[in-house]
C-alpha cells in the first residue's frame, strides 16, 4: 500500500511552509488488523522548525498572521448580538472559503466560534488579489448570528452537544433545523462542485436563503439542493463525493455515505446522466478521540487531485480497497488522524484556490428551471436511496 508520510508530502506541493511538532503513539484500530499512527499535540508543539517542500504543478499556500503577534484562538469574541468563549482555529479552510470560477466567496457562517475565521486568511487572499487581475472577491451579507433572530432555539449555543441536538428529521419537519430563514447562511463545505453544477446540502449550517443568494449571484452556474433525511449535520463532503465524470463507454462515479443516504429523487440527476452511485465503506473505526469535533464518517473526507488520483487517511483500508482494488484509482495514503481533534479530514484542510479546468456540463439531461421552482420551505420528500439499489461490480 503506497503511503505518504510528512516527509513525502514533497511529492504534492511546491512552496509550503510546514510547522509541526508531534508525538506519535500507536493504537490498534477497531475491526482492522493494522497498527495506526495517531498523532497528538503536546506541550512542545509551539517549538517548530520550518521546512520547505517542492513539487511541480501544485502550488500550496498557507495562511500567515496579519502581524508578528501569535494568533490567539482562545480569545473571546464579542459582537452586538452574541459572545463566544473560543474560536475554531485555522484547521479547515474548506469550511469557510470556496472558489467558483474566478470568484472567491467567503461563506456567511452562522457558527458563533467561526464568525471571524476568514479574517485569518486575509493576507493570503490579498496576495492572490495582487497577483491576479481576474480575481473577484465576494462575501454575502454577514449574518448577525443573533440567537433571537436567526435561531428557533435561543439557547442552542449554550447546549450544543450531539446528545441534545437532533441530527435527523421526521416526515413533517420540512427539513427545518435550528437555523431559520431570516438571514443568508451557509458554510463553504455545505457545497460540492462538479463542473457547471454545484450541490448544496440543507443542514444546520446552510439554509434555503443561502442557495437563493448563490443562484442570483452566479446565474451561469446551476445550484442543486440536496437533502439527507437521516442527517441534518453540517457539510456535504462526507456524504456525496463526485470522483470521476462520465466518459464515452464509462460511467461517472459518485461516492455516497451509507450512513447518510440521499433522496432517490435527487440522485436521479446522477443516474439520468450516466453517473454510477457507489456506497462508500464504513469507517475503519467509529472510535473517536475524546474531544473530536467530527464524526467517524470523516473516512470519506478525501481529496481528489484529478479523476484518477485521490488522497485518503492511511487507516481507511476498506476505502483504499474500494478505490484502488475495485475502481482502479491511484490512492495516496496519509497519516491524518490528528485532525479528528480539530474537526476535519484531508478534504477539510485544503481549499482549491485554482484548478486548471473548464466549466464542463456533466449533467446535460436535467430541467433546471423546474429545480429552481421547488418550494424548499415546505419540502417533504423523505424517500431515501436504498443500499441494495447499487449494482455490484
Amino acid at each position: 500500500v503506497p503511503r505518504l508520510g510528512p516527509e513525502q508530502l514533497a511529492t504534492l506541493a511546491e512552496s509550503v511552509i510546514v510547522a509541526s511538532s508531534i508525538e506519535d503513539t500507536f493504537n490498534e484500530d477497531i475491526g482492522e488488523v493494522l497498527t495506526r499512527k495517531q498523532t497528538s499535540i503536546n506541550e512542545s508543539s509551539h517549538a517548530t522548525d520550518d521546512r520547505i517542500l517542492h513539487k511541480d504543478k501544485i502550488d500550496v499556500c498557507r495562511p500567515t498572521s496579519l502581524s508578528n503577534e501569535q494568533l490567539k484562538f482562545d480569545q473571546h469574541l464579542v459582537t452586538p448580538n452574541f459572545t463566544s468563549t473560543y474560536q475554531f482555529g485555522l484547521a479547515c479552510p474548506r469550511d469557510v472559503i470556496i472558489t467558483l470560477g474566478d470568484t472567491v466567496v467567503e461563506a456567511p457562517t452562522a457558527t458563533h466560534f467561526r464568525y471571524f475565521e476568514t479574517e485569518y486568511y486575509k493576507t493570503l487572499l490579498y496576495s492572490i488579489w495582487s497577483r491576479s487581475s481576474k480575481m473577484k472577491w465576494l462575501q454575502p451579507p454577514k449574518p448577525t448570528c443573533s440567537p433571537t433572530r436567526m435561531f428557533y432555539d435561543v439557547n442552542y449555543w449554550q447546549r450544543n452537544s450531539h446528545d441534545k441536538v437532533p441530527t435527523s428529521i421526521d416526515s413533517n419537519s420540512s427539513y427545518k433545523t435550528n437555523l431559520n430563514e431570516t438571514e443568508i447562511a451557509f458554510d463553504a463545505a455545505d457545497i460540492m462542485r462538479a463542473g457547471k453544477d454545484i450541490f448544496y446540502k440543507k443542514s444546520k449550517t446552510a439554509n434555503n436563503q443561502g442557495i437563493y443568494w448563490l443562484r442570483r449571484t452566479f446565474p451561469h452556474l446551476r445550484f442543486r439542493m440536496m437533502h439527507f433525511p437521516g442527517n441534518l449535520d453540517r457539510h456535504l463532503d462526507t456524504s456525496l463525493v463526485p470522483l470521476r465524470p462520465p466518459t464515452s463507454g464509462s460511467p461517472g462515479i459518485v461516492l455516497i455515505n451509507q450512513n447518510r443516504p440521499p433522496l432517490v429523487s435527487e440522485m436521479k440527476l446522477f443516474t439520468d446522466n450516466d453517473w454510477r452511485p457507489i456506497w462508500g465503506p464504513l469507517p475503519a473505526t467509529d472510535t473517536l478521540p475524546p474531544f473530536a469535533l467530527c464524526s467517524s464518517n470523516r473516512n470519506l473526507n478525501l481529496l481528489s487531485l484529478n479523476d484518477h488520483c485521490v488522497i485518503i487517511e492511511e487507516c481507511e483500508m476498506p476505502l483504499y480497497r474500494l478505490l484502488h482494488d475495485e475502481l482502479g484509482f491511484d490512492v495516496i495514503t496519509c497519516p491524518f488522524r490528528v485532525l479528528n481533534e480539530f474537526g476535519g479530514g484531508i478534504h477539510c484542510v485544503t481549499w482549491d484556490i485554482r484548478r486548471q479546468d473548464s466549466c464542463i456540463d456533466y449533467f446535460p439531461n436535467q430541467d433546471y428551471e423546474a429545480e429552481c421552482l421547488l418550494e424548499l420551505d415546505n419540502y417533504s420528500d423523505v424517500v431515501m436511496l436504498a443500499h441494495h439499489v447499487e449494482k455490484k461490480l
